[in-house]
């Protein structure tokens, strides 16, 4: 198991817990843990770990229930700082450990301010947490000093032992989960060699790579080792190789590290060792040998194409000729697209060539010149485009139809192109008919169906498509016929609005604006009797263009409220209007006033209007006046106990015109009556 945690994320993305792993080893067990977050460490390291011991089975059989030890007699917290001194002095991972527990300080990067200090303190304690972890997996005695590591020296062989390690941070301080890991007592296994040892040459330095991923369960980390004769070997560096590539979700498969040398053509040997979290040394790998190799520089450039009689392309390059030597030969390769991908269609062209036939071209071609170096090394030369000559489009595509279902998934297909240079087509939609449709399609689709997704719930009933056919050139053929689908109907038409009306001796006049939805097929105008409005709504009127309709079935004196609504083709009905109140006109037909007299007084300047009192079911009496010829207004409003007044506001030579209306209890009115006189 792996304990470095270089690269880790937040402790608020990591659960809190021990990982736990052991190693037999001759007459005792070895014992490594970790907690995987930095908060977690800093309280175990004050309150301390616990290991019990269950033995499961003895010389094979099950043990019920399992027989419990307890290995630590009181907390296992790491040695007090004074009894890291001699340790620290040799050994270097001692003091790696020593210091991220007990120095006052732990650099990382500075930053200024408030919140700047609390980020580099939280930054100081993940790379102490780190660097100590570090330790412990590099030096198994530094781990054990710093209370991660533990030998169980009273064990017996052919007995099998679940250790449990937990820490002893109170709960409500922290909740971290124990780890376990089982152990079968038997004959120590030799730790596995490295695989797969690889090393590849370049100019003046060597890089060698080797499994990682099948052992990264084993191995902390890695020496390198390097001899001139392949027998002594001398490792590179003092420092162990840590993998840094290795990322939670995304973890790394091999390691890899660039030997700098000082020369090439010099052969060095390799091997590698891995290191367990234990601190035991591997057997090495397999020895592998490389030497440096200079760099080949030259790169072939494509200098000019022609086409021969038979229609393949000559594709001729330069190459300086003083390089030739460090060549075996050019390969040519094509592509269709510059972009590739790129297969070689010539090979074993000698080195003294700078030129080559490709005798089958497409209508666009793309090629590279490779040189091929003595030492598996290349240089490519940038592409030439070779474009044969086309200027023939395909025919238009014929036979397009298509459907559109209540989802809006539009499926089209046509007959497909014959044409031997084909390459595929382009799909083209509108929502206008006379507008000119735009592409949808981003590349040439290469089947002849296609489908599309458009908005059913929109103000366009169709929508249109038109297909042209391309060619490898990019020839474009003429535009398909143009295909209208209507689109399924689940939009409402939009609502009439009601423009005008009118309350009239005969009834109620209404004038509206019908709905502009070119899909209507009828208007329908309902009415509501609002003082019995729990009867609902009455449909009086139904037409189709028509845009006025007088309602004379009213009752006098009552209030109506109307509203109107557009039907289209699909049976779909449009919001409604929004509804007008209209009270109808009251009743004229009663003769209520009687004796309507008036009477000049010109010696004392007034006019004196009366009449005979009135019926009991009469309760006001409304007086207008105006001048010959002038507009009538309001004079006076009396109760029926009054059946006489006198007008003073009046001048000679006038002729003045009085009009008297009777209204009754149920609000009905009398018919008017008027009379004038000249003053």
């Amino acid at each position: 198991m792996h304990f470095q945690v270089f690269g880790q994320s937040s402790d608020d993305e990591i659960k809190n817990e021990v990982r736990v792993v052991a190693r037999v080893q001759k007459g005792k067990v070895l014992l490594r843990w970790a907690v995987s977050t930095s908060s977690a460490w800093l309280k175990a390291n004050k309150h301390g770990y616990k290991i019990d011991r269950y033995t499961v089975s003895r010389d094979g059989q099950l043990l019920s229930p399992p027989v419990k030890t307890t290995l630590t007699s009181v907390p296992l917290l790491p040695y007090p700082v004074a009894q890291w001194e001699e340790a620290v002095n040799t050994n270097d991972y001692a003091a790696i450990l020593a210091q991220a527990l007990y120095g006052e300080g732990f650099q990382v990067e500075q930053m200024e301010g408030g919140l700047a200090q609390i980020i580099n303190k939280s930054r100081e304690i993940e790379q102490r947490f780190s660097f100590g972890l570090y330790a412990a997996d590099m030096n198994f005695e530094a781990a054990k000093m710093g209370g991660l590591g533990f030998e169980d020296t009273n064990i017996v062989s052919g007995e099998e032992y679940l250790y449990s390690v937990e820490t002893l941070v109170p709960v409500d301080l922290l909740k971290i989960e124990p780890g376990s890991v089982s152990v079968k007592v038997k004959d120590p296994e030799p730790l596995p060699v490295p695989l797969d040892l690889y090393a590849v040459p370049n100019d003046k330095n060597i890089l060698l790579t080797w499994e990682y991923e099948m052992f990264k369960g084993i191995f902390t980390s890695y020496y390198l080792e390097r001899s001139e004769n392949g027998n002594d070997f001398q490792r590179l560096g003092d420092t162990p190789l840590v993998n840094l590539n290795d990322r939670p979700g995304s973890p790394a498969k091999r390691m890899f590290y660039v030997d700098t040398l000082s020369q090439n053509n010099k052969t060095y040997y390799y091997r590698v060792k891995g290191i367990s979290p234990f601190g035991e040394i591997s057997p090495p790998s397999e020895v592998v040998s490389g030497q440096g190799i200079k760099k080949l520089s030259a790169v072939p450039h494509i200098s000019r194409h022609t086409f021969d009689a038979s229609g393949g392309v000559n594709i001729q390059w330069d190459f300086p000729k003083e390089t030739e030597n460090e060549i075996t030969g050019f390969e040519l390769d094509w592509a269709a697209q510059e972009k590739g991908p790129y297969k070689t269609v010539k090979t074993g062209i000698s080195k003294s060539s700078r030129n080559t036939t490709y005798s089958e071209p497409e209508p666009s071609n793309y090629f590279r010149v490779t040189a091929l170096g003595k030492n598996n090394q290349k240089t490519t030369s940038l592409t030439a485009f070779v474009q044969t000559i086309d200027s023939i489009p395909p025919a238009a595509p014929v036979g397009v139809v298509g459907i559109v279902d209540s989802l809006g998934v539009v499926k089209l297909n046509w007959t497909a192109n014959t044409e031997k240079d084909f390459l595929g087509y382009r799909v083209f939609r509108g929502n206008l008919e006379k507008e000119e449709l735009s592409q949808i399609t981003i590349s040439p689709v290469g089947e002849n169906t296609f489908q599309d997704t458009i908005q059913v719930k929109s103000l366009n009933s169709k929508v249109f498509y038109q297909v042209v056919a391309v060619d490898k050139r990019f020839n474009m053929s003429d535009y398909s016929e143009k295909l209208a689908l209507k689109k399924p109907d689940v939009v409402p038409p939009s609502s009439p609005v009601f423009k005008e009306y009118k309350v009239q001796r005969k009834g109620v006049f209404i004038e509206w604006i019908n709905s502009t939805s070119d899909d209507v097929v009828s208007h329908k105008l309902y009415r509501q009797n609002v003082k019995m409005s729990e009867q609902g709504w009455q449909s009086i009127f139904v037409t189709d263009t028509v845009t006025s309709y007088t309602d004379s079935s009213v009752e006098a004196a009552t209030k109506y409220r109307y509203a109107i609504f557009a039907e289209d083709d699909s049976g779909l009905q449009s919001a409604p209007s929004t509804p007008i109140t209209i009270t109808s006109q009251k009743s004229t037909d009663a003769e209520l006033i009687k004796g309507f007299s008036l009477v000049a007084d010109r010696v004392n300047k007034n006019i004196s209007i009366s009449w005979r009192k009135m019926p009991k079911e009469v309760i006001e009496i409304i007086i207008y006046k105006s001048k010959k010829e002038g507009k009538p207004v309001l004079f006076k409003q009396m109760p029926n106990t009054i059946n006489r007044i006198v007008d003073s506001s009046i001048s000679p030579g006038n002729t003045y015109v009085y009009s008297l209306k009777a209204i009754t209890k149920n609000g009905n009115h009398s018919k008017v009556e008027t009379k004038e006189v000249i003053f």
